[in-house]
């Protein structure tokens, strides 16, 4: 089953999305720009049958059957005919793609025992967009492993023809020339941590029970992923506290926390439809209890949720990348100047990214066989430590992704919150523990 894709490019050529813009020229060894969504089944995973489920997914997500290519003014996508590979899962998540040793294939699928996942390059879809691809994949891998024949709720029809909108860019519709630009955002505290650094991406994974985190949010008045960011910022507190004694000194801590805009908007796209709200506190005005950062991150959500501000931010990064001198300059000269963007729009403004998935939903005939989600990032050069949350049955997965060797601070200062808080935190990683 094949569709056009639409857009505005000449035929086999297919225009990245506004939010994909900025991944191909900011790709490096330690902005690997990547992800990966998971779930592990109580069966054992067989590589044969993957590949036949894989297929499945790429006939009727044609759109996704592409690869990334760098043009004289603009990087772009074309289809790819190439056969799509399933690998092996390796130690470490979320690293830099070698697209070459994917086929071209901008997503790539692994597999152990009893995990299927899918890790993405950013360029292709966003977080909610991954676990589409990902559920759909698994609807049809236990359909040809016998186990049941189910959708997810909300999910993908495999029968069903594409729609247009799948893989539309809700962005340009939106945009309005008419209105005003976002505003600038200062510099924020960027936390160096301690020892070695290196591109193996290190995982301390906490599990909670969702019933006891749920009761110790809504006592606060917030969600469960405000209470997440407000820990995040509580630790985050902490340690420019020890780095920075003089309260004048210290800079504002901030979380990115990408906001899945379908809902808001009402486009079911595939792509990319992420904006990020800017979260935080001011520590030069003085110490915050977790109270008042549970305060400060509630009022601040719901502004950045705002249909007018979001349309604000559109018109700034829409409006970019319309700028004659950004259009038809050549990608030699732009590749730098994304670099200053990518930093002056984004890592600068910002000390740590939490990404939340929300609550897995799952068919009846699927929840007695998963045995566990996951959601991991990539870190960052100047934030490397990222968080990524995800809800399946009753439980919740933190995952802490990191590009530090030895220092793992800010992860025991936010589960040691948790614990004092009354939560039960259950930690596994992926380190070396002989280090």
């Amino acid at each position: 089953m094949k569709i056009r894709v639409q857009n505005y490019t000449p035929e086999g050529f297919i225009a990245l999305d506004n939010s994909a813009l900025i991944y191909p020229p900011t790709e490096a060894v330690y902005n690997a720009n990547t992800f990966r969504v998971s779930l592990d089944l109580c069966y054992t995973i067989k590589q044969e049958i993957l590949e036949q489920a894989l297929h499945d997914v790429l006939e009727r997500c044609s759109y996704a059957k592409v690869s990334l290519h760098a043009g004289f003014f603009w990087y772009y996508l074309s289809p790819n005919t190439k056969q799509p590979l399933v690998h092996p899962e390796g130690s470490y998540p979320s690293g830099r793609f070698s697209f070459k040793e994917n086929n071209g294939y901008l997503f790539k699928v692994l597999y152990s025992e009893h995990r299927i996942a899918l890790e993405c390059f950013h360029a292709l879809t966003d977080g909610s967009g991954a676990m589409a691809y990902l559920k759909l994949l698994v609807e049809r891998y236990c359909h040809y492993a016998n186990i049941a024949d189910f959708q997810f709720p909300g999910a993908l029809n495999y029968k069903a023809r594409p729609s247009i909108q799948e893989f539309s860019d809700p962005f340009q519709h939106l945009y309005d020339k008419n209105l005003p630009s976002y505003p600038k955002i200062s510099k924020a505290y960027h936390r160096k941590g301690t020892g070695s650094i290196d591109d193996r991406v290190k995982v301390i994974s906490a599990s909670i029970p969702t019933k006891q985190i749920k009761e110790r949010a809504k006592a606060r008045g917030i969600t469960i992923g405000e209470y997440l960011s407000s820990t995040y910022l509580y630790a985050l507190q902490q340690l420019q506290q020890q780095e920075v004694p003089l309260q004048k000194q210290r800079k504002p801590i901030r979380l990115s926390v990408p906001m899945n805009l379908r809902k808001i908007f009402g486009y079911e796209t595939m792509r990319n439809f992420t904006l990020f709200a800017v979260i935080g506190i001011e520590p030069a005005l003085g110490y915050y209890t977790f109270e008042e950062i549970a305060k400060e991150v509630h009022l601040q959500m719901a502004v950045s949720q705002d249909r007018k501000r979001l349309l604000s931010q559109i018109r700034r990064n829409v409006g970019g990348e319309r700028t004659p001198l950004i259009r038809f300059a050549p990608n030699i000269l732009k590749n730098p100047l994304f670099k200053l963007l990518s930093d002056f729009l984004g890592d600068d403004q910002y000390s740590g990214v939490i990404s939340n998935l929300g609550q897995l939903e799952l068919p009846p005939a699927l929840e007695g066989a998963i045995r566990r989600a996951d959601f991991h990032l990539s870190p960052g050069l100047l934030n490397r430590v990222a968080l990524a949350v995800i809800g399946y049955l009753d439980t919740i997965v933190v995952n802490f992704t990191s590009f530090l060797n030895t220092d793992t601070e800010l992860e025991r200062l936010f589960c040691t919150f948790m614990v004092e808080d009354g939560i039960e935190v259950t930690l596994s990683t992926n380190r070396e523990t002989d280090r």
